[in-house]
């Protein structure tokens, strides 16, 4: 197949989107729009008869770290070079941006891939789940939040560079609790809420930031935590969840961006860290 690779813009989320049902992936259309708005001219699609059969997106922190993510194939479609393709030209934007340290989270499908193109295992995370109790249905949270008193030092910390920019987009579409000790947001998606990211300074802080945020949705909820963080996984099991999935963070550039896990209760989405 000849790999015409092109930009992925506003116009082809509803593409977008039917890759995103048929791999039974989260996402809703305010998730595309935050990073094309984020990153217009890293996102990138391929089309046959003017069908979206295959997307990657990049998000950028600076100069010090980016992320590739939202790497979707049409089933019909794999096997083909297309993911390999996809990753590549993320990976020479990137460069033409210099950016030195580049991550993203794969699944084990696509583990092998990313390790044939240079990317080398940092940590394991797992998609925790907990299930509805039916009372409530898409749409009940509120959102449109801002970060007037998120800890952007904290923050800092916590993911290796600052990301106050990414944040304020996703708060727009979020609900956010702040305290002194820490912060954290939740937010609709396709088939669940999601709980993430959340940055606290002490476990107990973390457990009241979990509680607050959770009394705001019923739906059934997703939650990505970072394996090395026993005191999160402990918080998931007292509340109720169960882990289903398993991811690996991988890396590649000039030098690895580290990040204090310790501080991290939840990513805040695998497609963007």
């Amino acid at each position: 197949m000849n790999h015409d690779i092109q930009l992925l813009e506003s116009s082809d989320i509803p593409g977008a989107l039917k890759l995103c049902r048929a791999s039974g992936w989260n996402q809703l259309a305010t998730d595309w729009h935050r990073l094309i708005e984020h990153e217009p001219d890293g996102c990138f699609a391929l089309k046959v008869n003017q069908e979206i059969i295959a997307t990657a997106t990049t998000t950028c922190y600076g100069s010090d770290l980016a992320w590739i993510g939202m790497m979707l194939v049409h089933e019909q479609h794999r096997r083909q070079g297309i993911a390999k393709a996809l990753i590549t030209t993320c990976l020479e934007y990137l460069h033409s941006r210099n950016i030195r340290c580049i991550k993203l989270d794969a699944t084990p499908a696509g583990k092998l891939v990313y390790s044939q193109l240079g990317f080398r295992d940092e940590w394991s995370f797992h998609r925790w789940h907990r299930e509805s109790d039916g009372t409530h249905q898409q749409g009940n949270l509120s959102a449109h939040d801002t970060l007037d008193r998120w800890n952007p030092n904290l923050d800092k910390a916590a993911f290796g560079v600052p990301r106050t920019g990414w944040l304020n987009r996703l708060a727009a579409h979020s609900h956010v609790i702040r305290y002194r000790e820490g912060c954290g947001m939740i937010r609709e998606g396709y088939l669940a809420s999601y709980l993430g990211p959340i940055i606290a300074s002490t476990p107990s802080s973390a457990g009241r930031i979990v509680t607050d945020l959770l009394a705001c949705s019923k739906r059934t909820t997703f939650w990505d935590i970072p394996h090395p963080n026993h005191n999160a996984v402990m918080l998931a099991q007292a509340r109720g969840f169960q882990a289903v999935r398993n991811l690996t963070r991988m890396w590649t550039g000039s030098e690895l961006i580290p990040c204090d896990l310790s501080l991290q209760y939840a990513i805040s989405d695998p497609g963007t860290g």
